[in-house]
């Protein structure tokens, strides 16, 4: 039995559906961002195109997952995964467990927000950006993107297949290790999955990468906070020191991360046809789409249908991947973790909040700097440090591909310590 939107204060944006009979032992639960595949419940991603769809089977994930965990509902998300605030649901907006004019963060946002209120000790989100990171950062809560390919994205509904991976949110870190180590299973419907397993061997340096000058760009209470996390670093034995970005890569991560994002999306979305998928009307595609996607999605469309158009863009795009994909391997052969902090304030107000193309490309590279680990497939994981002002700040901690289990080592043992 289902019951759709509990009337609770914000619990009912955040959460789409959910089983009724909760009686479970509450460590055992857990929720699932609403672009997986589930056959208990409606798979919407939070648009009115899917507001009847329901899948034959599980995502994979969901299938491991089964076998010792039960699924308590789905979570709100931005529509299809675009936005990044979590302000662009079908089913109205999410605002911050910490203070409810601020926005959540998104696009994993109604995950985010179930942990945050401790309703689960962890949910699933998906990353294609900064999907888990930034509303985890937002919210308080740690939250994990695994190495891009380690864990199946069989039966999720995509956004940008190049960068999309599945990762999880939670209270704790030991959370993700134990969900993690249930879901980063072999999947013969996801070949990623099988080519990525190769052991990656590399002696530990004791060493730690921070981002020289960054501190500037941060509140004085932040900057605090993130310094007096180095320094405990420190104090444990390993040597800090301070890298520099190159402008390059600085100054360009969110357009690139905005060509190639989008242009993936026009290719994932042409599915959204209402004949196999979606609303099925006797009216033309486009006018379907018109009435029943959302505003922020139809502005990723069209975005992404220009850059397809200009193809010199998107080849420079693809290239500005590749640099980013080249100097983070420099950074890994004399480094064991890359720190810095997941966003450079606290959750803006929603008010605030710019949604033009403008105001997608505005934000300043010491916000962006969670793309990294998207463009060179890293381990990737926001930790929170404290409160600015009543609200939650974390840093973001990378390493080298497929080192997604000593990430999560250092970030229990930084959180205990």
């Amino acid at each position: 039995m289902l019951r759709e939107k509990s009337k609770q204060k914000g619990y009912a944006n955040a959460i789409l559906c959910e089983k009724t009979n909760s009686d479970k032992k509450k460590e055992l639960t857990y929720f699932a961002k609403d672009n997986f595949w589930t056959t208990n419940f409606p798979t919407t991603a939070s648009s009115k195109f899917l507001g009847n769809f329901w899948s034959i089977q599980n995502a994979f994930v969901i299938q491991l997952l089964e076998r010792k965990k039960i699924l308590l509902g789905k979570t709100v998300l931005d529509e299809f995964a675009c936005g990044g605030t979590g302000l662009h649901a079908a089913t109205g907006p999410i605002f911050n467990p910490y203070y409810s004019s601020c926005i959540v963060g998104g696009s994993s946002s109604g995950s985010a927000w179930v942990v945050a209120k401790n309703l689960v000790p962890f949910a699933l989100g998906h990353d294609t950006g900064d999907s888990i990171r930034r509303p985890a950062s937002y919210c308080g809560i740690v939250g994990f993107k695994p190495s891009y390919g380690i864990i199946s994205r069989s039966g999720v509904i995509p956004m940008a297949s190049s960068l999309d991976t599945v990762g999880i949110l939670a209270k704790k870190t030991k959370n993700i290790k134990s969900a993690f180590a249930i879901i980063s299973q072999k999947d013969p419907h996801d070949l990623l999955t099988i080519t990525t397993r190769s052991k990656v061997l590399s002696p530990e340096k004791n060493k730690i990468a921070v981002v020289a000058g960054i501190e500037k760009y941060l509140p004085n209470e932040l900057s605090n906070l993130y310094h007096k996390t180095i320094e405990k670093l420190e104090k444990t034995g390993y040597t800090i020191e301070k890298i520099t970005i190159p402008k390059k890569i600085r100054e360009h991560l969110q357009i690139t991360y905005l060509i190639l994002c989008s242009s993936e999306l026009v290719s994932h979305l042409n599915s959204l046809q209402g004949v196999t998928y979606g609303v099925k009307e006797n009216v033309s595609v486009n006018h379907k789409r018109s009435k029943h996607l959302g505003e922020i999605v139809k502005q990723r469309l069209l975005i992404g249908a220009y850059f397809l158009e200009k193809q010199e863009l998107f080849i420079k795009a693809q290239k500005m991947r590749y640099l980013v994909d080249k100097w983070v391997k420099k950074v890994f052969q004399n480094y064991d973790f890359l720190i810095f902090p997941s966003v450079n304030n606290t959750a803006p107000p929603a008010a605030n909040f710019n949604h033009s193309f403008s105001g997608l490309i505005s934000s300043h590279w010491s916000d962006n700097l969670l793309l990294l680990a998207n463009f060179a497939g890293l381990p990737s994981l926001s930790l929170p440090i404290g409160l600015v002002n009543g609200l939650p700040v974390s840093i973001n901690i990378n390493s080298k591909y497929g080192k997604d289990k000593e990430i999560l080592e250092f970030a229990e043992n930084l959180e205990s310590s």
